[in-house]
């Protein structure tokens, strides 16, 4: 006899269409709640980062001054003292801040081993390239990774651009980025590569105010990347200079990077961002929490310094969109220079002129 089949009543396993639907909403619910918590966690480790670099910069900054006398790091070339070691530099030169420059180009033909960068005038390294003395201290082969905040995407474009090329194609490599991608031809493009997101103080390398006649250097009121020397001496600081250690900015970023959507200039009251204390730790503070600062050449004057930041094409526009706007120098310009306070205390003017 033939074995009779029954049907099977078991149902099979196929999804059907709203069940797919539901299983696609509800990936599409996990992914819009983890990409955000994913996003700040990056952001997160930026930060940590950025901190790092100053920590390791902070640590650079304290054994220089240990090795030398509690010397600032700064470029020891003075008008009558500095000769590089290829030879092609050697005193007297006309002041400080060509000694300086002169100083800053042999460490960048060492370092970076671009023979091809020739003098560079009118220049005043100090202000944005003061962290050479920390590379060519640490031997560092430049351009180093760890004088660049890991938001600052444009610096890290340069490094890459230019990173292990011969000298005349690093040139070249870096000239044909888009001019909003590099600064202008006419502004010493050779070494911009090289600069950091940190800048150091200003008295970290000159005089903390004016000293009777002699004067000491000065934003320009003008706009937020030109100084005024006035002839005074260059470096030669001392650490030991610094009277509140646990309160005193020595470094920080030119912009704010970590906080909010937009990248400002670290001027604005309401930017926040980590930065280096003389007494070596990184804190996170808010620009608008710190004391206003200064004239150094008029210390007398109650009021604040204050100039123009004016974004150049590369660089991150104003708060409001403006060409120009008016802002603060806060810590940048201490009232009483290595011997003032910026957070948690009143400022010290010390009353010497």
């Amino acid at each position: 006899m033939k074995k009779r089949t029954l049907p099977s009543t078991r149902r099979g396993y196929g999804f059907t269409l709203i069940e797919l639907l539901v299983v696609i909403a509800i990936i599409a619910l996990l992914v819009g709640i983890l990409l955000p918590a994913l996003g700040e966690a990056r952001k997160a480790g930026r930060l940590t980062l950025c901190q790092s670099n100053l920590r390791q910069m902070g640590t650079a900054f304290a054994s220089y001054g240990a090795d030398f006398n509690q010397r600032c790091p700064s470029f020891s070339w003075t008008r009558n003292e500095g000769t590089s070691e290829d030879g092609m530099f050697t005193a007297p030169f006309a002041d400080d801040a060509t000694a300086a420059s002169r100083q800053a180009v042999s460490i960048l033909r060492l370092r970076a081993e671009r023979s091809d960068i020739g003098p560079i005038d009118n220049w005043i390294p100090h202000v944005m390239y003061s962290h050479l003395i920390l590379n060519d201290y640490l031997q560092q082969r430049l351009p180093e990774p760890m004088v660049v905040c890991p938001e600052d995407k444009l610096r890290e474009l340069w490094h890459d651009t230019i990173r292990g090329l011969e000298p005349t194609q690093a040139a070249s490599a870096f000239l044909a980025l888009p001019d909003t991608q590099r600064p202008a031809d006419g502004e010493g493009v050779q070494r911009w590569p090289y600069s950091s997101s940190y800048q150091f103080i200003a008295a970290a390398w000159s005089l903390d105010q004016r000293r009777g006649g002699v004067m000491t250097v000065q934003s320009s009121l003008a706009n937020h990347y030109e100084y005024a020397i006035n002839g005074g001496p260059l470096g030669r600081r001392n650490q030991d200079d610094v009277t509140f250690p646990s309160n005193k900015v020595l470094l920080y970023d030119s912009y704010g990077r970590h906080a909010g959507r937009r990248t400002l200039w670290y001027a604005y009251p309401e930017v926040t961002q980590p930065l280096l204390f003389a007494d070596n730790s990184v804190r996170v503070e808010k620009t608008g929490d710190a004391n206003k600062g200064f004239y150094p050449n008029i210390p007398t004057q109650a009021l604040p310094l204050r100039y123009n930041y004016v974004p150049r094409l590369w660089e991150f526009p104003t708060r409001t969109g403006v060409a120009s706007e008016l802002v603060t120098g806060y810590y940048a310009w201490c009232r009483g220079g290595l011997r003032g306070q910026d957070y948690g205390g009143e400022e010290v003017d010390t009353g010497q002129q």
